[in-house]
């Protein structure tokens, strides 16, 4: 297997026996992007640290300066899904499972996972950081979920943690996939501390010396302590939260809750804020089709527990990589760039009910999230 694609274990121990493992997402040519390989290899790591009794905390980042994790290496799914127009897209379908695995399992890890988001977030890289217990951005820190832009929708729980935003913020991230900086990312509630960018080896350092024990709670406490103090101790400057300071628009455009009159709101905002600005190109640019599943998709999300959320949206993946709609947003985003998707349908209106109803509909007749 290529460097690029690995995910790096490395195995720090403490004084007084065990270790805390430092896992790392090691392809920083792509800026950490996910494939199947790295997730296969993911999954395999947290499930035999999940079960090591030596390993008594995990530490998760992306190796290079520039990202955590841009999401998923769509042009790996997008050949996948072309090799059978339509039809079963055997590799990234397989991906998929095993990456709604991954993502399920660092929600539920019985031990402390401290994520190290720094740099670009986006994407899947945003649902690999939410489920931890301990997710730390830095100054350099950029969190977006911009798959509407390629036809998909937000996922790996999104349709959980979007509902856990202030308000309507997190039906308005989806569906313009904006950038949220640090001091967003913790309005929102994505991230729980920011720290200095060049801190990072400082942090593992003072993680080592921590008194850990076999009992996992009493050991998230004291990683909780920790970077409380240190974030207290450097006080990094985060400056005003976009998100924040357009809540009170954003709360005013959602409601009442209209896809139409919603999105037509949004696309249509002559304001002068440049950040809302940028946000309603996002949602120009995105397919329409795309638009209508992320509200159906949040609204059907509501109530659910987090495992039926996790079943939810692996159906309506791996139905909406066979749509055309997919094809044409990577074509336009990553291959050709022109930046000018050629959609199927010209605004929400347009898109059939029959269309959304049937990306619900389970293509198997076992689910592979049933284990969950």
């Amino acid at each position: 297997m290529q460097v690029d694609f690995a995910v790096h274990l490395e195995r720090l121990s403490l004084p007084a026996g065990g270790y805390l493992a430092h896992l790392t997402l090691n392809a920083p040519r792509r800026l950490n992007a996910l494939t199947p390989e790295m997730v296969a290899m993911l999954l395999r790591l947290l499930l035999e640290l999940r079960d090591d009794p030596d390993a008594v905390a995990v530490f998760l980042d992306g190796a290079g300066e520039q990202a955590f994790c841009v999401g998923d290496d769509a042009l790996r799914l997008c050949e996948s899904a072309l090799a059978n127009p339509g039809g079963p897209a055997v590799e990234a379908e397989a991906f998929f499972a095993q990456e709604y695995a991954v993502a399920h399992l660092i929600h539920t890890f019985p031990k402390p996972i401290i994520v190290w988001a720094c740099g670009a977030v986006m994407g899947a890289g945003v649902g690999l950081m939410v489920g931890a217990s301990h997710r730390i951005v830095t100054q350099a820190s950029r969190l977006s979920m911009p798959e509407i832009r390629v036809g998909l929708f937000p996922g790996l729980g999104a349709s959980w943690f979007l509902h856990q935003m202030p308000g309507s913020t997190g039906l308005f991230c989806g569906l313009t996939g904006a950038e949220l900086l640090p001091a967003d990312a913790l309005y929102a509630g994505l991230a729980d501390y920011c720290l200095a960018v060049d801190c990072r080896r400082d942090v593992l350092q003072a993680l080592i010396q921590l008194p850990w024990c076999d009992d996992s709670e009493w050991n998230r406490e004291q990683v909780t302590e920790l970077l409380t103090d240190i974030e207290a101790e450097q006080g990094v400057a985060l400056g005003d939260s976009h998100l924040k300071g357009a809540r009170e628009w954003i709360e005013r455009t959602c409601c009442p809750l209209e896809p139409v009159r919603v999105a037509r709101k949004i696309c249509q905002y002559r304001g002068g804020q440049a950040w809302l600005q940028a946000a309603s190109v996002g949602l120009q640019r995105g397919a329409s089709s795309a638009a209508k599943l992320i509200f159906r998709q949040l609204d059907q999300g509501k109530g659910l527990s987090l495992k039926d959320v996790f079943r939810m949206e692996l159906i309506l993946v791996v139905n909406r990589i066979r749509d055309p709609e997919f094809a044409e947003g990577v074509r336009a985003q990553l291959l050709d760039r022109d930046r000018d998707p050629r959609w199927c349908y010209r605004s929400i209106e347009d898109v059939p009910d029959a269309e959304i109803d049937a990306l619900f509909s389970a293509p198997w007749q076992v689910h592979p999230l049933a284990h969950l």
